[in-house]
């Protein structure tokens, strides 16, 4: 985000390689047809795996990092089968040689992406407190590492990430360690310096506990087994 000047575009990868990602699904989505720029198959794209992206341009540019990834992030929600790494702040979206493509040459209102931001602000709040109610009190550690081993550190956001040691760190303290060290796959030490550099009473706040992890590893496919 250091790199990031400003943006007038927001775009959205899809690479499930399946009709969910042809040219012909994205430009029949209501919310791509009334407000895309264009949609182009990506390079890696072929026949049998398609993969293809859409882009939007802004009626207003978006002056802060901090909004284009609530922008990037809204959209993301919007479009479940869209690539969650398409989110930061200062990537470019190159074309794609000899690709297929739809000009659909409509402006996206920065209105209607702030809409979007606090629908998806409100959704991500209640579901996280149904979380945190459905597992207050009622899980281990054995729980939480079969959660933590769906959860790829290295494909989730430097927050989340960090996120996922509080939660473990408020809920174990320094027992928790081990475990932290052994899901965040960090440099020598590095993983047990930002452990220990939080709190010693731990996240007193309650905005990151277990609940937060359970809910990331469940947007990678974890399942609970235990019942309730």
């Amino acid at each position: 985000t250091a790199n990031f000047v400003t943006g007038q575009h927001l775009g959205l990868d899809f690479d499930t390689e399946d009709d969910r990602s042809t040219l012909a699904t994205l430009t029949a989505d209501k919310f791509i047809a009334r407000h895309g720029a264009m949609c182009y198959t990506t390079p890696s794209h072929t026949d049998d795996k398609p993969k293809a992206r859409a882009i939007f341009l802004l009626d207003t540019p978006i002056q802060q990092a901090k909004n284009y990834a609530l922008a990037a992030a809204a959209m993301l929600w919007l479009f479940g089968t869209a690539d969650r790494q398409c989110r930061d702040a200062a990537r470019f979206f190159y074309g794609s040689k000899s690709c297929d493509f739809e000009m659909l040459d409509h402006v996206l209102p920065l209105e209607t992406v702030k809409h979007l931001i606090t629908q998806y602000q409100q959704t991500g709040q209640r579901e996280k407190r149904r979380v945190m109610t459905q597992w207050a009190g009622q899980t281990d550690q054995a729980e939480v590492a079969d959660a933590l081993r769906k959860i790829p550190a290295w494909s989730i956001d430097y927050d989340e990430w960090v996120g996922v040691l509080m939660a473990l760190h408020r809920e174990y303290g320094d027992a928790g360690l081990p475990l932290a060290v052994q899901w965040g796959d960090g440099a020598d030490g590095e993983v047990e310096r930002k452990f220990r550099s939080f709190k010693p009473a731990g996240n007193t706040t309650g905005a990151v506990g277990l609940g937060s992890v359970f809910l990331l590893a469940q947007r990678f496919g974890w399942a609970r087994n235990k019942p309730n």
